[in-house]
This record gives structure tokens, C-alpha cells and sequence, in this order.
């Protein structure tokens, strides 16, 4: 486990499950207690006209059967903007169209989405903005032009005064220190570098490419690819070499196979995630490295050390998605090279004296 940034990222890895919202509750929090930080985060919110007229803040405010992470409120208590709080984690099935429906299109409001910056750098299809976007369309809201700069992504409504913004945690809390630290306001200083560690800290640990979720992701994809009936793992184990692979084995139809990360191979490669298929030149039923890489035309050079003994496939990991998103790629392309491989595989299943 990495050594903790802050005393609230230290305590908040005790409720992995809740990381949001113990950095939504801290932004409330910050932004509740300290005028500096509220100005800031109106201020960062507001348009041309000046900031966002926001007076006080609130989490898990029950709205027509939905609770949003924060929402913002002016001094007569209308819904001046939501935000949501993401690291890892899906959409869930409210947002953003809820939300969006509950801001008013008569006046300034916005819907903010808080995430890693590399959720936030890419806005190509697949990525959390279009994502955002395309559950919008299909409720038949429409945006127009998209403002995009580091780290940040903005688009209005076509006909409203309604916005959508995506950005780092990052480029928020740099806005709340930067207003802060002007108005001296060391305590708001103190809170937000303690925020942005929890911030860090969840980014870091939580990312799905990461070792220790990678393993996890291995585990997951074999339960979701034995429930499509593709895999059984009945007598299979995992083995691992410390700084070498690690891997779980089990049965693709009728081939020997497994999900391993490779530590060597993502230094050449730069993909460390791999499905490996039994190789054995002495099984009437192997599967043959030829034949697959004919069929296939995907795996890395021949000759490297990691494919010495086996037939190994690049599993491609979708840059920057959430933790669903890259379990269902992960098991969608297994499922896509259990089609081309032979359907026949070797009669010693499940052998893991190598690696």
C-alpha cells in the first residue's frame, strides 16, 4: 500500500467504497466554513455576467428520488448547480440527466463533474465527456460548441443558460488555494491541501490499471466471462513471480488459458496485461503459435522472452475509463479471440508449472 498524502486520505481508505463522498463532504465543508473558497468556487463557476450568485451548500440533497453529491444554493435556496464527485466509479443511471433537468434554464446554472485528469484530457467517443454528452442527446438535450482547454471541458445548452463543465480535481482545488492563499486565509490552505491529498491518494490506489486492481480486474473478467459460459476455472489456480508475471489460470472452451500481467513485457510494450494460451508442440490438440498468429496478427514480436514457451495476446485497456468500462473491454476482447483461436486445445488443462 502507498504511504498516504494526508491525514484525510489516511482515514478515508478505511471506506474505499465512500472516497467520494468523503471528498465531497470535504468540499462542502471547505466551501461552507471559508469565504475565500466559496468566491473561488463561484467565481470558477460563473460566466462573463460575474460569479455564480451561490450562498450556501449541501450533500446528499434529496431531489425528485435522487440524491446528488453537492448541490449549490443562492440565498432564496434555488438550485444554482450540482456537483458531482468522480475518481474511478461508472455514471450511475442518474447522472448527468437528472440533475441537469433540476437546474433551471432561465437563469445561470451548472452541472460540474470533478474527475482524474486523464478522464478529463480525452473527449473522444468512449471518454466520461462523451459520455456525458451522448446520455444528454438521448433525453433530447442538445449542447452547443465545446470549450475544451487543460483539463477542463465546458458546453452550454443550445437554447438556455444551463452549462456542463468537466474538470480535474486538480485545476478546482488550485482555484480554492490560489483565492486563499491571497486572502490569507491559511486554515481554507491547510483544508485543501488535505483534500487534494485524499484526491491523489484515490487517483493513485484506485486507478484500474494499477497492480493491486488489475488483479482484481483478472478475477472479475473470469466470474463475468464463466457467466457467459466462455470460461471455467474448475481445478485452475493463479501463480506468480514477484517482478515477473502474474496470472490466473483457467479454461476457454476447450483451451488452457489465462489472464497474466506481464512486467517485463509492459516495459517493452507498454501493455501489461496479456491472455495466455497453452503452447506444447508434443499435444496433438495444441494450440499452434503459427496458426494463431496467422489467425490473429496482433501479438508482440516473436523471440521476445515472455513468448517463449506460450501463445500470448495483448489485451488492449481502454485509456483513462472507469473501472466498469475496462472490465467490460477487458472481457469483450477475450470473448472476441475465443472466436478466432481453434476451438480445439491441449489435453493437459490448466498446467501451471510455467509461467
Amino acid at each position: 500500500m502507498a504511504e498516504a498524502q494526508s491525514l484525510l486520505s489516511l482515514i478515508a481508505r478505511g471506506y474505499a467504497a465512500g472516497r467520494e463522498d468523503a471528498a465531497t463532504e470535504a468540499l462542502c465543508y471547505i466551501v461552507s466554513r471559508s469565504d475565500s473558497a466559496r468566491a473561488a468556487l463561484a467565481e470558477f463557476l460563473g460566466v462573463d455576467g460575474g460569479p455564480l450568485p451561490i450562498a450556501s451548500f449541501r450533500t446528499q440533497f434529496l431531489t425528485d428520488g435522487a440524491y446528488p453529491d453537492m448541490v449549490c444554493l443562492d440565498k432564496c435556496d434555488k438550485r444554482v448547480a450540482f456537483i458531482e464527485s468522480k475518481f474511478w466509479a461508472s455514471l450511475t443511471r442518474n447522472q448527468p440527466v437528472k440533475y441537469w433537468e433540476e437546474l433551471a434554464d432561465d437563469r445561470p446554472g451548472v452541472l460540474l463533474f470533478l474527475a482524474p485528469a486523464s478522464r478529463v484530457a480525452d473527449i473522444d467517443e468512449g471518454s466520461l465527456w462523451s459520455e456525458l454528452v451522448e446520455r444528454l442527446r438521448r433525453k433530447r438535450h442538445e449542447l452547443g460548441s465545446v470549450c475544451e482547454r487543460e483539463s477542463l471541458v465546458t458546453a452550454s445548452s443550445k437554447d438556455g443558460q444551463r452549462r456542463l463543465i468537466l474538470t480535474s480535481w486538480d485545476v478546482l482545488l488550485n482555484k480554492l488555494t490560489q483565492r486563499a492563499d491571497k486572502d490569507g486565509d491559511t486554515q481554507a490552505s491547510f483544508e485543501v491541501a488535505e483534500l487534494r491529498g485524499l484526491a491523489h491518494d484515490a487517483i493513485k490506489n484506485d486507478d484500474p490499471v494499477r497492480d493491486e486492481n488489475l488483479k482484481r480486474l483478472i478475477t472479475d473478467a473470469v466470474e463475468h466471462l464463466k457467466d457467459l459460459d466462455l470460461a471455467d476455472d474448475e481445478g485452475c489456480n493463479s501463480a506468480e513471480v514477484n517482478g515477473v508475471y502474474y496470472v490466473k489460470y483457467f479454461h476457454l472452451g476447450d483451451t488452457n488459458a489465462g489472464l497474466r500481467i506481464d512486467y517485463k513485457a509492459v516495459k517493452q510494450t507498454g501493455k501489461p496485461l496479456w491472455l495466455r494460451l497453452r503452447h506444447s508442440s508434443n499435444s496433438r490438440k495444441s494450440v499452434d503459435k503459427e496458426d494463431v498468429r496467422a489467425r490473429w496478427g496482433a501479438l508482440a514480436k516473436p523471440g521476445s522472452e515472455w513468448l517463449r514457451w506460450h501463445v500470448h495476446i495483448p489485451i488492449d485497456l481502454p485509456a483513462a475509463a472507469d473501472c466498469e468500462a475496462t472490465l467490460h473491454a477487458v472481457v469483450a476482447e477475450v470473448e472476441r479471440i475465443a472466436k478466432v483461436i481453434p476451438s480445439d486445445g491441449p489435453q493437459d488443462r490448466c498446467n501451471s508449472t510455467t509461467g
